[in-house]
């Protein structure tokens, strides 16, 4: 559990880190429209949400609260895998064991 603790803890991080960079010197609409306008732009964006899709699932399936799964499930669309890391910390520190991770 520790390595899984590390891991996305250091993908949190790395993920803040780019966003934060991306986001003081780039243009988010600008350089969005022209990664879209691309074959592979379009690849892209489609395996990421396919990939949170699935990552929303396993969410919904641990999760006991509605609730929480609504919110957890906005925030991995608006952030992605930033919140996809957050997610994993917090579901690490949380389980007592492997099996239940």
């Amino acid at each position: 559990m520790t390595a899984v603790r590390i891991l996305s803890l250091l993908g949190f991080v790395a993920m803040a880190v780019a966003i934060a960079v991306a986001f003081a010197t780039g243009d988010f609409f600008e350089e969005g429209s022209a990664i879209w306008a691309l074959p592979w732009g379009k690849v892209s964006l489609i395996d990421i949400y396919v990939g949170l899709a699935f990552f929303a699932a396993w969410i919904a399936y641990r999760e006991d609260s509605i609730w929480a799964t609504g919110a957890w499930w906005v925030a991995l669309v608006v952030l992605g895998n930033l919140a996809a890391a957050a997610y994993l910390a917090t579901a690490s520190f949380r389980a007592a064991t492997p099996q239940e991770f």
